[in-house]
This record gives C-alpha cells, sequence and structure tokens, in this order.
C-alpha cells in the first residue's frame, strides 16, 4: 500500500516507520515547509492509496475537504475539528471516499474506553461513586483538555443520568455536582496519561492509560490506513475493531 504522509514531526515519523515495517511504502510527505494545501490537486500525492494525518488543528479541517475533494481515503489523528463531524460526513459521501479519525490510535486506550463503557449501567445506579477524569501530556502539546480525555468525558455523559456538561475548567469554589470535572497537567516530556476515577467515601478506583511510546499511536493509526483504504464512509477506530473483534451487530 502508498501512504502519503501529512505531517512529519515525531508522530509522522513514528507512523512511517511502522509502515515500511509492515510492507508499506510513503509516496509523499507534507509539512509546514512543503503544505498539503499548496497542493493543485491529487496527483501531489504520488499515488498514495491512503492519506495519514497527524498535523496541526489549523488547518485540519481544510485538509480533511481536499482528501474527500479528491476522492482519497484518509486516517485522521489530528484534532480540533470535530464539531464539523455532520458537513465533513457530507464531503465524504459526496467524494466517495473513507475517512477514519480518532482522538487517540492507541488500541490499548481504545481497550480502556471499552471498559469505562462497561462500567457505566452500574456506575448510574450507584450515585455514591463520583467520576472525573484527568489528562497529562507533553509541554508542546497544543490542546487542552486533550481530545482522548474529551471524548472518554462524552462517553461518561451519555451513560450517566446525574451528569449533565462536562467542566474543563479550574474550579476555585465547590463544583456543580451536575458537572463532569476533566482536568489537566502539561509537565515535561509526558507522551500521554488518561486516567477515569471513581470515588466514594469508602474506596477509590482508578482506570488509567499510559502511552510508553509514540508507536503506540503509530501501529494503531497504520492499521487504520490498512482497515480503511477502499472503503466509503466516516468511521472511528470502534467501527474497526468492533469489525476484527466481531462485536459488532
Amino acid at each position: 500500500m502508498r501512504i502519503a504522509l501529512v505531517g512529519t514531526g515525531r508522530m509522522g515519523q513514528a507512523v512511517e516507520a511502522v509502515a515500511v515495517e509492515r510492507g508499506h511504502t510513503i509516496s509523499a510527505r507534507f509539512d509546514a515547509e512543503t503544505p498539503l494545501l499548496d497542493a493543485r490537486d491529487a496527483s501531489a500525492l504520488g499515488g498514495a492509496d491512503v492519506v495519514v494525518d497527524f498535523s496541526v488543528p489549523d488547518v485540519a479541517l481544510d485538509q480533511i475537504h481536499r482528501y474527500a475533494f479528491w476522492g482519497v481515503d484518509a486516517v485522521v489523528g489530528t484534532t480540533g475539528w470535530t464539531d464539523d463531524l455532520p458537513t465533513v460526513r457530507e464531503w465524504v459521501e459526496e467524494g466517495q471516499s473513507g475517512l477514519l479519525w480518532a482522538p487517540n490510535f492507541s488500541l490499548g486506550l481504545a481497550l480502556v474506553s471499552r471498559a469505562v463503557a462497561g462500567l457505566l449501567p452500574l456506575l448510574d445506579r450507584l450515585d455514591e461513586y463520583d467520576v472525573a477524569v484527568h489528562e497529562a501530556h507533553h509541554t508542546g502539546k497544543v490542546d487542552s483538555p486533550s481530545g482522548t480525555a474529551l471524548r472518554l468525558a462524552e462517553e461518561l455523559l451519555a451513560g450517566l443520568g446525574r451528569k449533565t456538561r462536562i467542566e474543563p475548567e479550574t474550579q476555585h469554589g465547590a463544583i456543580d455536582p451536575a458537572a463532569l470535572h476533566v482536568t489537566s497537567q502539561r509537565v515535561g516530556a509526558v507522551l500521554g496519561e488518561h486516567t477515569v476515577t471513581l470515588d466514594s467515601d469508602v474506596d477509590q478506583i482508578r482506570v488509567v492509560h499510559t502511552a510508553k511510546s509514540r508507536r503506540a499511536f503509530a501501529l494503531g493509526a497504520v492499521r487504520a490506513a490498512e482497515w480503511v483504504a477502499g472503503r466509503q464512509g466516516l468511521f472511528t477506530l470502534d467501527d474497526m475493531l468492533e469489525e476484527e473483534l466481531g462485536t459488532g451487530d
């Protein structure tokens, strides 16, 4: 398979290493010095079967429009654009292409998400447990909270009747019991750590995922590229896992 990389930073380099290990070819590379948005047409992708995009939020939506307009399948790990998911779905349908997006491509984090989802029916009945989400990343991370933390919070919010909104800001007084607190920390070179905490008067449960290398994300992204190639529609990592694990309807 031929893969075009959009974003050649540390994540792009990790994706390239894993892709080559799995027998794929890098057909084109784009970054700040060679912007994808300067490309005139799909020929700039060098015949790519799939684009893998780990770039920056400021240009993500415009780049996604290009992929759809060119009818090229894509894997997008860039965050900060998902408020426009309905519009992106229309673009993908018009372009008859496939796009798989995720705020985090770690397969281990996907397992954590499924574990939390399994807890929700019981947790919703055990109102003595409060819940919160915390994430920690390196000092160079642009968005806060992380897209992954917000996605985890949204999943919790959907399953807990007593929580009605996400609160990502620092609290300088008593927090609204209906708010699901999402906190962030930026320190050193932390690749990514996400924690879901369930706390009661008598005990505490913590579900933690810690990324040990960028390879964890790169492997998930390359596997997603292998899966989405030739498909039509807007997908998430859950769609891929449901099919591979045989847990879909």
